[in-house]
């Protein structure tokens, strides 16, 4: 091994390391130089997420963001957080996610305000940041700083030594052995917490028009489900069906939801009061009404702002009418093939939303099964489709509806003056000093409290044709060309 490479494998991160990293050219090394080589380079990365790192910590730390302009009814009980507030700067400025961004502007806070060894273990590069934020997250439920130390340091040797799994298994027995009242309580607490994630789309092999669906909850119940789906899918192969087990098993659970949707209620008996985890409430003494609620009757789907549960697609015309191909959009998901939308629209409860393919926008509200609702919300909902902070997805029906003009500041409660924000980004333009101005065009702009500026583009329900118009980037201070600049 030469001199420079015998040099790499001892080398402390930092500007020299990345200047020796620099001059390697890993064409010309063995096998065995290469693996120094990228130790080094881990190293170094471990180096430059920490200094990142530092950068998130000092951004929140500044007065722009501690600053909070809710007024004194509202303040009390308003928590505002400066991790929250530049969590959305860093957002626009990085084009991440909020969600990631302000999670990564909190760990910032909480590494080196609480635990400084590990910070200090990533900064030199003998962990990486995975492991840190292992360590974060698993000391976080502990109920002082000292238990949290006394398991940082227990745990630091583990982690600079040992892979990310052996480290996850000695911080959960570390965390019990600290506070053991504390994680009885947090099992039963977990309880309560049971739920089932929003589907993701994609998968390992790409993007295939497939999604994915996690369900959360005490492992009795998990199992519960497995074994009666399992057994259910066993039975219908020995019964002669050709399907695969996972497939069967599979189709019995999404068949129970695509009946519903058609008939209105969920299953033949009331599973609330059937789970090991919500043993039967009052439930078991209510008599059942009309429809069928109650003493085992089926679940009754519920209603969300005035409409009936259903499957919502964007339709393009050709596609409906199968004179093209184009892709549509199903809700909660993303494009899909014009084979699906045609299928998904002969055979399932929806909400059909024509749209015209020159620009995409809304021509009408189709109706299948039901009446679609004709009040404002339904209009922003299903125009808006997502929040309309620059940087996130959070679907409309999960957001509020806010006046880009406030109504107390005569703004009115109609289609052009109204949209979909998620209660974090309304509370940012209420309180947090970040504004909003809608140019000529339709965009409207964010100004951040550091004074950039992020445009919002009016939201493309169905596929487009036509080549648009370029937009601009709006990164960091950029504008709209002239002659009609954001007026700002």
């Amino acid at each position: 091994m030469s001199d420079p490479i015998d040099r790499l494998a001892t080398a402390a991160p930092g500007a020299e390391l990345g200047v020796a990293l620099a001059a390697v050219d890993p064409a010309t090394l063995s096998a065995h130089e290469l693996v120094v080589v990228a130790m080094a380079r881990q190293r170094q990365l471990a180096h430059e997420e920490a200094a990142q790192l530092r950068v998130f910590a000092e951004l929140a730390a500044r007065p722009e963001y501690q600053r909070c302009d809710a007024p004194d009814d509202l303040a009390a009980g308003h928590v505002h957080r400066a991790v929250q507030a530049a969590g959305d700067e860093v957002s626009l400025a990085m084009r991440w996610t909020p969600g990631r961004a302000t999670g990564q502007v909190a760990l910032a806070v909480e590494l080196l305000q609480e635990l400084p060894d590990t910070f200090e273990a990533l900064e030199a590069g003998r962990i990486d940041a995975d492991k840190a934020r292992l360590i974060a997250e698993r000391t976080r439920c502990l109920p002082d700083t000292d238990l949290r130390h006394r398991v940082e340091t227990a745990v630091l040797p583990v982690a600079e030594d040992r892979t990310r799994w052996v480290l996850d298994q000695r911080m959960r027995s570390e965390v019990i052995a600290a506070d053991p009242a504390g994680a009885e309580d947090r099992r039963r607490q977990a309880a309560d917490r049971r739920c089932v994630g929003r589907p993701e789309p994609g998968s390992p092999g790409g993007d295939d028009g497939t999604a994915t669906m996690t369900l959360y909850g005490p492992a009795e119940d998990v199992i519960a489900l497995w074994v009666a789906t399992d057994a259910a899918a066993r039975h219908a192969r020995c019964a002669g069906d050709d399907r695969s087990l996972d497939q069967l098993r599979f189709d019995l659970l999404t068949g129970l939801a695509w009946t519903a949707l058609e008939s209105g209620h969920l299953g033949c008996c009331n599973p609330i009061c059937t789970t090991a985890a919500a043993p039967p409430p009052s439930c078991a003494d209510a008599d059942a009404d009309a429809n069928g609620n109650g003493n085992g009757g089926p679940v009754v789907l519920g209603r969300r702002r005035g409409r009936a549960a259903t499957v919502h697609v964007a339709v393009p015309v050709g596609a409906y009418l199968g004179s093209d191909d184009l892709p549509g959009h199903l809700d909660g998901y993303g494009p899909v093939t014009a084979g699906t939308v045609r299928r998904i629209t002969a055979d399932a409860t929806l909400r059909r939303l024509l749209t015209d393919p020159a620009d995409g926008r809304l021509l009408e509200y189709g109706r299948t099964s039901y009446t679609p609702p004709a009040d404002l919300t339904a209009h922003v909902i299903a125009r808006d489709r997502t929040c309309r902070f620059p940087t996130c997805h959070r679907p409309a029906t999960e957001a509020e509806i806010d006046h880009k003009i406030p109504y107390a500041e005569g703004g009115t409660t109609d289609p052009a003056n109204t949209w979909a924000l998620h209660d974090g980004h309304h509370r940012a333009k209420t309180w947090h000093t970040f504004t909003i101005t809608t140019d000529t065009h339709g965009t409207t702009w964010w100004t951040t409290p550091a004074g950039h500026h992020y445009p919002a583009e009016p939201e493309v329900v169905g596929p487009v044709m036509s080549t648009p118009a370029p937009v601009p980037a709006g990164v960091g201070g950029s504008y709209p060309p002239d002659p009609e600049p954001p007026p700002f």
